[in-house]
């Protein structure tokens, strides 16, 4: 049927993978983001299977990210400043990029996920009682995140 969504559901790592390297791809040619990859000279195959790894903890539930996303951010913050406006294009193009494939409760979970990630970096590297958040960001979330999201089972 023509004009039919054919969007669906995260489902597996597939489309973690599909997901992360369409965000990318597109946040490195953006004219807000680009310039932060650029600078921080991005090593794009070790960061696309970190990346991979993180999501599919956040968004299904499987082991294998052992990292610490919010602070492995700040040499990149010391390079070039993580400003609020950063935060908020790189939010938009995230969800945006969800949405053009996938629909579902996973995709809405990750949308949030995307949304308390990127609240919680904007809070800890502007530091604590920084008067340079806007009252949404300053209120937002806890630092850390989320362990594991419910089984869809």
């Amino acid at each position: 049927m023509i004009g039919e969504d054919a969007r669906h559901d995260i489902t597996g790592r597939a489309d973690i993978e599909l997901l992360v390297r369409n965000f990318y791809r597109d946040a490195a040619m953006d004219d807000l983001l680009g310039p932060v990859f650029e600078a921080a000279q991005v090593n794009w195959n070790a960061h696309i299977a970190t990346l991979v790894d993180f999501w599919a903890w956040q968004v299904l539930g499987q082991p294998g990210y052992e990292g610490q996303p919010l602070r492995a951010h700040q040499p990149v913050h010391d390079r070039t400043p993580l400003t609020h406006g950063l935060h908020e294009r790189w939010l938009e193009l995230f969800c945006d990029t969800v949405d053009a494939s996938f629909r579902g409760a996973r995709a809405e979970l990750t949308k949030g996920r995307g949304r308390k990630m990127s609240a919680a970096m904007e809070r800890l590297l502007a530091g604590p009682g920084s008067d340079q958040l806007p009252d949404d960001a300053r209120a937002a979330m806890p630092v850390t995140m989320v362990s594991r999201p419910a089984s869809n089972a």
